[in-house]
């Protein structure tokens, strides 16, 4: 096991350790019998357990070893063993959270190219920093100079932040939670692009959002100013209480439908999701009735797939 866990983290080291001190050092299946990850943020590591049956204390003395060569390697100082529910709609996406080592801080940023990211690990179901989408944050900075730029879903604004800091004219972050856009709003000032003025945070429905763009095009064309790249990274699920739920599966077709028109003569999408059981085939012919051109990116080196393994994440490049 710590041979596997070594040879795994100095593959990481070889090819991202000048790119980001944020990756996932152990992948699910990468390590025989062990159903985890690990993710390093910074000097704080994230260990997540697949297997419900095993406590997380007993995950942690099962991988002690390879927590110790963390230490050792990567100056790690502690952080988070938490268990992945497998059905987390009506219940946590993330139970049994204890801490090793010395506590993380309740905030930290993290090193991305030269840009920094706030990190939250103790009582937060989500980091705040998708590792899977480092590759697609970078395609994104390239095309981002001088476009109009929605991010929708946008969660902590990474996407948002990238686009800003490359030249985009204007980035709209469009999500419903305020403590996401909040996040945003921090990420934007540790990286000097408050004063800008290019980030606009909307809470709001993002279905609703793009609706009330379909309807402004619509009324009046010759005005709309459309949108020249577009993020849409939906969860797979989630609820707002009396307000309802939100499922990608049933949305995919409506959101893409929507992106497209609104989108410029020569516009550009990235849609992605991580519903691991759902049909590769329908996601992407959906878009495909929609786009002149879908290509599935890659996953980043960090994610490798493997024979047989249900996808991590897809991620498709849509262009008009």
């Amino acid at each position: 096991m710590l041979r596997e866990a070594a040879a795994a983290c100095e593959r990481r080291l070889e090819i991202l350790s000048g790119v980001s001190d944020a990756f996932r050092c152990i992948h699910r299946g990468e390590l025989q019998g062990r159903p985890l990850a690990i993710d390093r943020f910074g000097a704080w590591l994230c260990v997540t357990g697949f297997d419900e049956n095993l406590p997380s204390k007993q995950l942690q003395e099962s991988i002690s070893p390879v927590l110790e060569y963390f230490h050792e390697r990567l100056g790690c100082q502690g952080g988070i063993i938490r268990t992945h529910q497998q059905d987390p709609h009506r219940r946590t996406l993330f139970a049994d959270v204890i801490s090793w080592g010395k506590k993380a801080p309740e905030r930290f940023f993290v090193r991305e190219y030269d840009l920094q990211f706030e990190v939250a690990l103790n009582g937060s179901q989500h980091a705040g920093l998708f590792l899977d989408q480092r590759d697609s944050r970078r395609k994104i900075a390239r095309m981002s100079r001088g476009r109009r730029v929605a991010n929708l879903f946008a969660f902590s604004c990474a996407f948002s932040v990238v686009a800003a800091q490359a030249g985009a004219e204007v980035v709209f972050s469009v999500d419903l939670a305020a403590g996401a856009l909040e996040r945003g709003k921090r990420n934007f000032a540790q990286n000097g692009l408050t004063g800008t003025g290019r980030g606009k945070f909307i809470k709001e429905n993002v279905q609703k959002w793009l609706s009330r763009q379909v309807r402004k095009k619509s009324v009046s064309p010759a005005s709309f100013k459309a949108w020249d790249l577009v993020i849409c990274d939906p969860p797979v699920f989630s609820s707002s209480g009396k307000k309802g739920s939100f499922s990608v599966e049933k949305a995919w077709p409506g959101l893409a439908d929507r992106i497209r028109e609104i989108l410029s003569n020569d516009g550009i999408a990235l849609f992605c999701n991580n519903h691991r059981n759902g049909s590769e085939a329908y996601y992407r012919s959906e878009l495909e009735k929609r786009f002149s051109s879908v290509t599935r990116l890659p996953q980043p080196p960090d994610f490798p797939e493997f024979t047989g393994s249900l996808p991590h994440v897809r991620t498709y490049w849509c262009e008009v």
